[in-house]
C-alpha cells in the first residue's frame, strides 16, 4: 500500500518569498497598465467562477472523469442535469483550465480539476462548505457585521456556529471534512519546518478528524499522540488512524478546551483554533493548557500572522470570513499574538515561517 502522505523536499522559505515578490510586482505592473475599472471588473468575474466551482464540486464531475473522458451527454445523464446548461458550465470552467474539452468533444480532468475530486489533495468539500448556502447567506449579511461588529451567523441563525453544528450533523460533517481538506495543504510545509521526533507525546487540541496528528505520527514512529476534541468534532478519526497505521499510538479524549486539556504532553498543537475566538476565550484555552503542561512543554499555535503593511495577504481576506462566521473570531498580527500569550502566562519563544501562509508560533511557560 502506498504511503498515505509523502513529504517532499520543499523549497526554502526565502526562495518562495522571492518568487512571491516578483509575482506581486508583475501583478502590480499588469494592474497599473489598464484602467482601474477594467482591473476591478476583471477581479469581480471571480464571483461567477466561484459559483461554477461550487456546482461542479457538488455534482462531483471531476470524480466521474477520474477513470475516462466522458461526453457532455453522459455527464448530464450521470448528474441528472440539463445537457445544454451543463455544457455551458463546463465550457466556462474549461476556459479557466479547470477541465478540458478534447477534439472529440469529450471532457477530461486537468491538474486543476483534480482538486475537485475526493481524496488526497482534494478541496472539493472546502468548496462545497465555503461556497454553499450556509456561507453564501452569511456574506449577504456582511453589512450587518461591518455596522455592528457582530457575527452575521448569530443574526441569521440565532446561535453561535458550534452550537448550530451540534444540532445539524450533516453540516457538521461537511465542515469537518472541509477543515481536513484545508489541513492537507499545510501538512507538508508544517512537517518540513518542525522536527517532531524530539517529542515523545504530542497532543492535538481541537484536532477534529486527526489528520495532522496522524501525519506527524506516521513520520515519527517513536512518538505517541493524544487527539482531544468535543464528541461532535471527532468524526470517525479511527478511519484516518488506520489509514496511517497509527491506531495503537493514539489516545482519543473527549472534552472541551474551555474546561480542560489532557495533561503531560511534551507539545500541544493548536491548528486554526485561536483565530476562532476572542481574546478572553483564547486566553482561557491557552491557560487551560498551561496549567496541565509540564515545565518543559511547548504550545505550537499554527495560524496565519497578519502583517501591518498594505501588502496583499490571504489572511486579510480570511479575516472577513471570520467576521461573519465566528463570534468575535479574527486573524491576528504578531503584536496581538505576543500580547495574548502574555495574558495567558506564556512567552512567545519564536515564530517559525513556512512556505505556506501559515506560521508556527512557539510558546513556553513564562
Amino acid at each position: 500500500m502506498a504511503d498515505p502522505i509523502v513529504i517532499r523536499k520543499l523549497p526554502p522559505v526565502w526562495f518562495i518569498r522571492l518568487i512571491n515578490f516578483f509575482r506581486y510586482r508583475l501583478l502590480w505592473l499588469h494592474r497599473m497598465t489598464f484602467p482601474p475599472s477594467v482591473v476591478i471588473y476583471e477581479r469581480f468575474t471571480s464571483f461567477w467562477l466561484l459559483a461554477a466551482l461550487r456546482i461542479a464540486s457538488e455534482l462531483d464531475i471531476a470524480g466521474m472523469l477520474k477513470k475516462e473522458p466522458l461526453s457532455i451527454e453522459r455527464l448530464a445523464e450521470l448528474t441528472n442535469s440539463d445537457t445544454q446548461a451543463l455544457f455551458r458550465l463546463m465550457r466556462a470552467l474549461a476556459s479557466e483550465g479547470i477541465f478540458k474539452r478534447t477534439k472529440q468533444g469529450l471532457y477530461k480532468n486537468t491538474r486543476f480539476s483534480r482538486v475537485l475530486t475526493s481524496g488526497k489533495g482534494s478541496l472539493r468539500h472546502t468548496f462545497m462548505q465555503h461556497l454553499g448556502n450556509l456561507n453564501w447567506t452569511l456574506f449577504n449579511e456582511l453589512p450587518y457585521s461591518i455596522r455592528t461588529g457582530k457575527s452575521a451567523f448569530s443574526k441569521v441563525h440565532g446561535m453561535k456556529i458550534y452550537d448550530y453544528l451540534s444540532k445539524h450533523p450533516g453540516e457538521s460533517a461537511l465542515f469537518d471534512r472541509s477543515m481536513t481538506d484545508l489541513s492537507e495543504i499545510s501538512i507538508e510545509p508544517i512537517l518540513s519546518s518542525i522536527d517532531f521526533s524530539k517529542y515523545e507525546l504530542i497532543a492535538d487540541i481541537g484536532g477534529g478528524e486527526g489528520l495532522l496528528l496522524s501525519s506527524i505520527l506516521f513520520k515519527n514512529k517513536n512518538s505517541k499522540g493524544i487527539l482531544f476534541d468535543l464528541p461532535e468534532g471527532l468524526h470517525h478519526p479511527e478511519r484516518i488512524f488506520e489509514r496511517f497505521g497509527v491506531t495503537e499510538r493514539v489516545q482519543v479524549i473527549q472534552g472541551s478546551f474551555f474546561d480542560t486539556a489532557p495533561a503531560g504532553a511534551d507539545v500541544y498543537l493548536l491548528k486554526n483554533i485561536i483565530h476562532n475566538w476572542n481574546t478572553e476565550e483564547s486566553s482561557l484555552i491557552l491557560n487551560n493548557i498551561r496549567k496541565v503542561m509540564p515545565p518543559h512543554g511547548k504550545i505550537l499555535i499554527l495560524e496565519m500572522i497578519l502583517d501591518e503593511t498594505n501588502h496583499a495577504s490571504i489572511g486579510k481576506l480570511i479575516d472577513l470570513q471570520m467576521m461573519v462566521f465566528m463570534n468575535e473570531g479574527k486573524e491576528r498580527t504578531f503584536k496581538e499574538y505576543k500580547t495574548l500569550l502574555q495574558l495567558s502566562g506564556l512567552k512567545l519563544n519564536k515564530v517559525i515561517p513556512t512556505i505556506a501562509p501559515i506560521s508556527i508560533i512557539e510558546a513556553v511557560i513564562s
